[in-house]
């Protein structure tokens, strides 16, 4: 009876281990930032007091999946947009919508814009090395996508008449600028992103990570509406010693059929964390992340109730943005904005995470 017994107790023990590496995770994470305007006015009336700025941007992202052994698989969601443009540009957008009088003088004109719904599987896996102190994954999506914006408009514009020198290169599933090419059909769009993360533990008490999301990320388009050419000030006659000039248009679209196939892609975000444990109590951690010309730093202190349970708080650099929230080994949530009232907030953020272990 002793061996069956002895053998039926390595069987359960080895079943135990390999139920224990088995993970459902859960990941969501939904940001927006809005500079020369607070959120709900920039998407809007664009009627607020105007504030210097230069970019917006919105980022989600929604993971369901599995994790066995280090190796990760499930589905994933994310919507994105980022909007860069001249702050002169802002100026002009903000009068014109207000009713406001213009100065006689040229506005530049700058709005560059990237916009992308998919929905796909992702697969990562995790390396460990040097007694799992070092920790580095590579993470592959591939995803399917019918509706994306990808347009720069760059130029001119005299002051509220029509008249001016733009550039146009506008490629999109759904015109939202001229709203006259758009396809029949929505575009079928198939393509991956390739995202990297290392994690080191340096000591007990010091870690290091750094992330690169969308290191590469590329979509390829069939069925695509178009836009692209330039609109400019050309003589038209003479009136004594002066030079009336109207405008000229040279523009190739969509119009009639003319589609085509088109390669989107996505920036790079880069990511570095530094996490410093203080005490059984306080631990500090200092984030930088880089997004297009932008970049935030962000303080956080923690306090620890157990080797579990901690709460934390921070102040982020250049969203002036105050985060708080909980975590342990399996949870985490966290909300961030820089204003309580919504209507007047430039940035909002939650986010959370949810390791099920089996």
């Amino acid at each position: 009876m002793t061996k069956p017994n002895a053998l039926l107790l390595a069987i359960l023990f080895s079943t135990s281990s390999y139920a224990n590496d088995f993970e459902i995770i859960n990941n969501f994470d939904s940001e927006i930032y809005t500079e020369a305007q607070p959120v709900k006015s920039f998407l809007d009336e664009f009627n607020k007091p105007l504030e210097s700025g230069d970019s917006a941007f919105t980022f989600n992202v929604f993971e369901l999946g599995v994790k066995y052994k280090g190796v990760s698989l499930g589905a994933q969601s994310r919507y994105n947009y980022a909007l860069e443009f001249d702050p002169d540009t802002a100026l002009f957008t903000y009068l014109e919508k207000n009713d406001l009088p213009f100065e006689k003088r040229n506005y530049r004109y700058l709005l560059k814009g990237k916009q992308s719904t998919t929905h796909g599987v992702f697969l990562a896996y995790d390396v460990a090395l040097f007694d799992n102190s070092l920790t580095i994954t590579p993470k592959v999506t591939y995803y399917q996508s019918a509706h994306f914006q990808d347009a720069t408009v760059d130029g001119t514009i005299f002051s509220d008449e029509i008249k001016g020198d733009l550039q146009t290169q506008y490629f999109f599933s759904k015109d939202i600028l001229f709203k006259s090419f758009t396809p029949d059909q929505s575009p079928e769009g198939k393509g991956y992103s390739f995202d990297l993360s290392i994690d080191w533990q340096i000591s007990d008490d010091l870690n290091v990570s750094f992330k690169a999301l969308d290191l590469v990320n590329e979509t390829k388009y069939e069925g695509v509406g178009f836009v692209n050419g330039v609109t400019t000030d050309v003589p038209f006659i003479e009136e004594g010693d002066s030079i009336v000039t109207e405008p000229s248009i040279r523009l190739r679209t969509s119009a009639f059929n003319r589609e085509v196939d088109y390669t989107f892609e996505h920036d790079a975000r880069y990511y570095l964390d530094v996490s410093y444990r203080l005490n059984g109590r306080v631990s500090f951690d200092v984030f930088t992340r880089r997004f297009y010309k932008d970049t935030f730093v962000q303080g956080n202190v923690n306090y620890h109730f157990n080797d579990s349970w901690r709460v934390f708080s921070g102040y982020e650099s250049n969203s002036k943005a105050v985060e708080l929230g909980v975590a342990n080994e399996y949870f985490g949530f966290s909300v961030k904005t820089d204003k309580l009232d919504l209507d007047d907030a430039h940035y909002a953020n939650i986010n959370w995470f949810v390791r099920l272990v089996l």
